[in-house]
């Protein structure tokens, strides 16, 4: 049995380790060979699978952060003390949660909620990135906040990998829109956050491609919402949290708490540069090297749009659960370019640069997280 003190190290060490196997067993690669790929699925599988039943079947513990929450939830609907309320935000999520509690233990239920927020990130890109599966689930496994909103921020991580499913349906036929819209259902009545994306995809996916340009359009925004943050970061608080646009929102916006996942408030110019890396690439491929598809674009400006309203609203106290509606893309805005698109000669060499980078940035955070 392992302790639950160092969840997060066997978690954060075993994705190193396949990470750096990776990267030195497929070295100087063309863009050919990445393209080609191999028949990597069934490894994929059996990575989620396992990490499925690791953090699905964990022990109740505030080393979990809102897993003690959620748990002492759940024994209440065991005992009759929940009254379920469909009127309610993410009704969707307290509805199965509470026919579950009529049938199995906590523990079971935690598992299938992991099925889900792994099993949806695996089906995405396996929709996406067909080839290279194992690559781009490895890169959203190690990507930073993956594992926190695997055992953390539960609900919204679980609503953000079905969304992933819906962003690969989204430009298919008139039968995968409708999918697309039922993944958008759910996703939002489990985590009603979910607006946002959900409409940044939307505006993304219909009404930019009608625009030439449009990748312009989507950055010189983001850029406009820095500038807002920094003259009137405090009134567009205050308007956005009268809107009434959604609870959720407006609760990550007006909460006097914070998440120690963030060390402090404030503006955050560390996140920016972080936020910025994906936008910099982005523009790279589309604009400089004039390469690109639609699935890439739609989801590069759904990113972008995203995390425009999390800049104008980057010191509220949840900042990084507002973050996260932009950031559950971000490992996908770094592989689908560099396995699908031919970019560089050396394109191999990019990509294990990337992914190490990745990693990297995980890594450092999570050994200052231990020692703050």
């Amino acid at each position: 049995m392992i302790p639950a003190s160092l969840y997060q190290a066997v978690y954060i060490n075993l994705l190193f380790i396949l990470t750096i196997l990776y990267v030195l067993s497929h070295q100087n690669l063309s863009f050919q060979a990445i393209y080609r790929g191999r028949d990597n699925y069934k490894a994929a599988l059996v990575l989620s699978i396992i990490l499925i039943l690791f953090l699905g079947l964990r022990p109740v513990s505030y080393h979990f952060g809102d897993t003690v929450n959620y748990a002492r939830t759940y024994s209440n609907m065991q005992y009759g003390l929940f009254t379920l309320d469909y009127e309610n935000s993410d009704w969707l999520f307290y509805w199965f949660m509470n026919k579950s509690a009529s049938l199995f233990s906590v523990n079971m239920f935690f598992f299938i909620v992991e099925f889900g927020y792994i099993g949806c990130t695996l089906w995405a890109c396996k929709r996406l990135m067909r080839n290279n599966v194992w690559v781009a689930l490895l890169m959203n496994l190690v990507a930073f906040s993956y594992y926190s909103f695997g055992i953390n921020g539960i609900r919204n991580g679980l609503a953000c990998s079905i969304m992933l499913v819906a962003f690969s349906y989204i430009l298919g036929s008139k039968s995968d829109k409708i999918k697309a819209a039922i993944l958008c259902f759910c996703a939002y009545n489990i985590h009603h956050s979910m607006a946002l994306p959900i409409l940044m995809m939307v505006v993304s996916a219909f009404i930019l491609p009608k625009f030439k340009n449009n990748l312009r359009l989507t950055v010189a925004f983001w850029v406009l919402s820095i500038f807002l943050s920094l003259t009137v970061g405090d009134w567009l608080e205050t308007f956005f949290a009268g809107l009434g646009f959604d609870d959720r929102l407006n609760s990550y916006i007006t909460s006097d708490e914070y998440d120690e996942s963030f060390s402090n408030t404030g503006f955050r110019w560390d996140f920016l540069l972080y936020s910025v890396m994906p936008i910099v690439l982005g523009w790279y491929v589309v604009i400089k090297k004039q390469v690109s598809n639609k699935t890439y674009v739609m989801l590069l400006n759904t990113y972008i749009l995203c995390n425009s309203f999390w800049v104008m609203l980057i010191r509220s106290s949840f900042s990084n659960r507002f973050a996260y509606l932009s950031w559950f893309i971000y490992p996908m805005l770094l592989a689908y370019p560099l396995l699908k698109l031919p970019i560089w000669r050396r394109q191999g060499e990019n990509l294990n640069w990337i992914m190490l980078a990745n990693l990297g940035f995980t890594y450092f955070m999570w050994i200052i997280g231990k020692y703050r």
